[in-house]
C-alpha cells in the first residue's frame, strides 16, 4: 500500500511503553510490557530491546525479543521522537 505524503512511517519510539507478544520454547506466547530502549544485533538478526521490571526488590533489567519471534507489538504510552535528535542521530543499536 502506497503512503500518503501527509502521512507519517510509523515507527517504534526510544521511551515509548509497548506490550510485545513473542513465540517461547513453548505453546504459549511470551508477554513482554516495557519500555522501547532501541534495537539490538542479535547474531545476523535484530532484536528489539525492552526494559521490563525485575522481580519484586530487583531492578529493572533489559530484555531483548528477536524480531522473527515478534507476533505482535500493542502501544500502550505513545512517546513521540525529538525531531531535531532524529536528525542528527542514526538508528540506534545496543549491543
Amino acid at each position: 500500500m502506497a503512503q500518503n505524503k501527509n502521512e507519517e512511517a510509523i515507527t517504534l519510539t526510544r521511551g515509548s511503553r509497548y506490550r510485545v507478544i513473542s513465540r517461547g520454547s513453548g505453546p504459549e506466547p511470551i508477554v513482554t510490557i516495557g519500555l522501547f530502549k532501541g534495537y539490538a544485533s542479535f547474531g545476523h538478526d535484530t532484536a528489539l530491546t525492552m526494559e521490563v521490571q525485575g522481580s519484586e526488590g530487583e531492578n529493572p533489567i533489559l530484555r531483548l525479543l528477536p524480531c522473527l519471534a515478534v507476533l505482535s507489538v500493542d502501544v500502550l504510552e505513545f512517546k513521540p521522537e525529538d525531531k531535531a535528535k532524529e536528525k542528527t542521530e542514526a538508528d540506534t543499536y545496543i549491543g
